[in-house]
């Protein structure tokens, strides 16, 4: 076309990871609506979704959380019905785990959050203050985010 311009740009390794969930997430039925905002995603209008991915192609994969961004999360916690925080774990899957369990195994200094996962297993979560009992199914992201 002539006088049309076209921008192109390479995809930044965030988008690429950050799309992935949300396509599982669009896809959800209970999905009706999706904004952007500063530190993540309002979904449905009261459910909040917070992402961070490792770019690492294998177990284990780890997630730092800083003094500012926890700050953030529990400001977030108190304005939603629920906040989830999906880790993308290279091109393994996302870990779906609530803010309340973040919180649990990060303790109150800025800390860490590793997955891991064997194959065919569910992936086990440890903090730098704890372990979650039990592992988080693969199936959990979404759904975690509307049934929390």
């Amino acid at each position: 076309m002539a006088g049309a311009h076209y921008v192109y740009s390479m995809l930044e390794k965030q988008e690429f990871y950050w799309g992935a969930a949300i396509v599982h997430l669009l896809e959800d039925p209970r999905c009706v609506g999706v904004a952007k905002r500063e530190n993540g995603y309002v979904v449905n209008a009261t459910r909040f979704i917070v992402l961070k991915y490792s770019t690492k192609s294998r177990t284990p994969w780890r997630f730092s959380f800083g003094a500012d961004e926890i700050k953030r999360l529990v400001e977030a916690s108190s304005r939603y019905e629920s906040l989830v925080i999906g880790l993308v774990c290279g091109g393994d899957g996302v870990c779906a785990i609530t803010w309340k369990q973040a919180a649990e195994i990060l303790g109150k200094e800025p800390g860490w959050i590793s997955v891991r996962r064997n194959f065919h297993e569910r992936y086990a979560v440890t903090g730098s203050a704890g372990e979650l009992p039990g592992k988080v199914p693969l199936r959990d992201w979404p759904a975690l985010l509307f049934e929390s």
